[in-house]
């Protein structure tokens, strides 16, 4: 994570990244939150969904808003948002509007803090090393999935609900102070800007947007129904598989980043989502602790190889003047993922069995990874790179 090898703003920004995922990772528990107040399940399930549906209608508006500000602006005023937000939680104490108020924005808040943060990166990390550089950058998210899990049971236990909600508002803060430090890059392109839904029908952007939601089904059907389905094949533990999982994927940033670079993205992000597809499959086939394990190591790997791929190929492929636009689209297929495809995999899942869903996406998965490369190949070379210099 040299400053030579990923520019000279990487480490700070590596910095604020992990502090701010950390703060978000803390608040995987705040379900338990809900439902010590009284919140069902499925209650809590249409609240999560609900803000997914907000951050979609959220998504133009924060497009334009990072084409056309300064994105350290928009970390800036986001962060003390989001550390405000926080802290309200800590004034709660009953199931109501208000609590489904605060909690639908600081959900909004997250995503865009997230999208800021990963076009930031990509302004930021020189073009030679654009696709290792985001790869090492994506393990402020890996590392914090871990540990704040660990990190969240053990404040709750000292201190309750609301010492976790300040430790969270904290971290956010400390993520806020580095930010000042960072630079105010150019948001502007040779390239004028277009419109949001121009920048979304893209040509070139297209074949990505695909593949990239196949991933993001393939993520949210993991991780909704991961706990679930450990506890029916009693099989392991969700502790398990997760970490095996992330650690699969911190080692294949790590070691893989090095090659993305040097490479032609296109078949390697293929054989990714395939992959990806076939670790559900195995999921779905696993009665045993070693085939859950297997299963993690396909998934984390290709997971770790995937996401850096397609965040740098959007990057290439967007014209400048709308990176924004780019990143808040490629971000939001994350929820159309969690409000269309989870829904439909828990319905399988509740008719047939585990098995049947996560065969069924998986294939349908790696099926869509070769619908992706003959797509992407019939596309001009020479259109698949935008302008590379601000």
């Amino acid at each position: 994570m040299s400053n030579r090898r990923f520019g000279d703003n990487f480490n700070r920004l590596f910095a604020a990244a992990l502090l701010q995922e950390m703060s978000f990772s803390l608040l995987i528990h705040l379900p338990g939150y809900l439902s010590d107040l009284g919140a069902t399940e499925a209650v809590i399930g249409v609240l999560y969904s609900a803000s997914a549906v907000i951050s979609l209608v959220f998504r133009p508006w924060l497009g334009r808003i990072l084409d056309l500000t300064h994105r350290r602006t928009v970390l800036l005023v986001a962060a003390v948002v989001n550390v405000g937000i926080v802290l309200l939680l800590a004034t709660t104490s009953e199931w109501g509007p208000y609590l489904w108020a605060i909690f639908l924005v600081q959900r909004t808040i997250q995503i865009a803090l997230f999208t800021t943060m990963l076009t930031y990166g990509a302004d930021s990390i020189p073009i030679e090393r654009r696709t290792q550089g985001l790869a090492i950058f994506g393990l402020t998210g890996l590392i914090p999935l871990g540990l704040g899990g660990f990190l969240g049971d053990v404040i709750i236990d000292q201190g309750g609900f609301d010492a976790l909600f300040y430790a969270a508002a904290a971290v956010s803060l400390g993520s806020w102070l580095i930010v000042w430090s960072l630079p105010t890059l150019p948001v502007r392109g040779r390239q004028p800007r277009r419109s949001f839904w121009a920048a979304f029908a893209q040509k070139t952007l297209l074949p990505l947007w695909f593949v990239s939601l196949l991933f993001a089904i393939g993520i949210e059907s993991l991780f909704t129904f991961v706990r679930t389905f450990v506890v029916e094949r009693d099989v392991g533990t969700t502790g398990l598989f997760l970490g095996v999982y992330g650690t699969a994927a911190a080692i294949t940033r790590i070691i893989g980043g090095r090659l993305y670079d040097k490479v032609p993205h296109r078949p390697l992000l293929t054989g990714a989502i395939a992959a990806y597809g076939v670790g559900l499959v195995t999921l779905g086939a696993a009665f045993s602790v070693p085939m859950l394990v297997t299963a993690a190591i396909v998934t984390g790997t290709a997971h770790g190889a995937a996401f850096p791929l397609m965040s740098s190929e959007v990057v290439n492929r967007a014209r400048v003047s709308e990176r924004g636009s780019a990143m808040a689209t490629f971000t939001s297929l994350f929820d159309i993922a969690l409000v269309a495809g989870a829904p439909i995999v828990g319905l399988m899942i509740e008719g047939i069995s585990y098995f049947v869903a996560f065969t069924v996406v998986g294939l349908a998965i790696a099926i869509g990874a070769f619908v992706y490369r003959i797509w992407d190949q019939r596309l001009d070379p020479s259109t698949l790179v935008a302008e590379e210099v601000l």
